[in-house]
């Protein structure tokens, strides 16, 4: 059993990192989620165009890039709230999950990435709004069967979904309540095509030895990998808080 709980969080941490470093933030403290802004790129940056984080400006979303929200303001996270079935009109306050995600779809259409192999990963709290706008989504006529490994959606505007807790969250997360200038407090979502980033691995070492203190081994490890964004264009972001 703590073989297995090493295991687990050998690729905990190893998803934390990943995460953190292809949505632009990374980790202050060990075991933990991402939580600051990336200020140096890991290496030579894939596209000279892109930031300090190799990522593009036009490939991230904020509260104005909706321009139904009456309240929008440079650099805010998108307050989010489920749109209720039969809604004739644009909300003015928030922005439903389903209509991010296809802002999402279409800034990767508009960077001509390709169709095939796209993938979202979003966070427990978006999670529940997309559920509570269509709870059909989570349908097991939607969602196909043998979903594992995070993989909850099969298609959602042509992503694959996949749900994990290691996303950056800043300040108090996307939980943080509030429609406007929720800028120090709010979670990153990201959606890209499988060939925008690129990561590898390997276990180099293992070894076992006797536990001093009881009648058992003791088994540990080296883990090495590396990952680097390899087409920006590839990527896109999200700063979002619930509304």
């Amino acid at each position: 059993m703590s073989t297995e709980r090493a295991g687990y969080r050998l690729r905990d941490n190893y998803d934390q990192d990943v995460l953190g470093y292809l949505t632009g933030f990374k980790q202050s403290a060990k075991n933990g989620v991402a939580d600051t802004a990336r200020t140096a790129p890991a290496g030579t940056k894939a596209d000279t165009t892109a930031g300090a984080d190799e990522l593009l400006a036009s490939n991230k979303l904020f509260r104005e890039s909706f321009t139904n929200l009456t309240s929008a303001s440079t650099g805010g996270s998108i307050p989010l709230a489920p749109r209720l079935p039969g809604a004739t009109t644009m909300p003015t306050a928030t922005v439903s999950p389903l209509m991010l995600v296809a802002r999402m779809a279409r800034l990767l259409d508009q960077k001509f990435v390709d169709s095939n192999g796209r993938w979202l990963v979003v966070d427990p709290i978006f999670m529940e709004m997309l559920k509570d706008e269509d709870s059909r989504l989570l349908n097991g006529d939607f969602g196909g069967s043998g979903l594992q490994n995070g993989l909850v959606l099969n298609n959602l505007h042509g992503f694959k979904v996949y749900v994990s807790n290691n996303l950056p969250q800043i300040g108090t997360g996307a939980g943080t309540a509030g429609t406007t200038e929720q800028d120090d407090n709010y979670g990153i979502l990201t959606a890209g095509h499988q060939s925008a980033v690129a990561t590898a691995e390997q276990i180099t070492k293992t070894e076992s030895y006797r536990d001093p203190d009881s009648f058992a081994d003791i088994v540990r490890g080296m883990h090495l990998y590396g990952r680097k964004i390899l087409r920006p264009e590839g990527i896109v972001t999200a700063a979002y808080n619930v509304a």
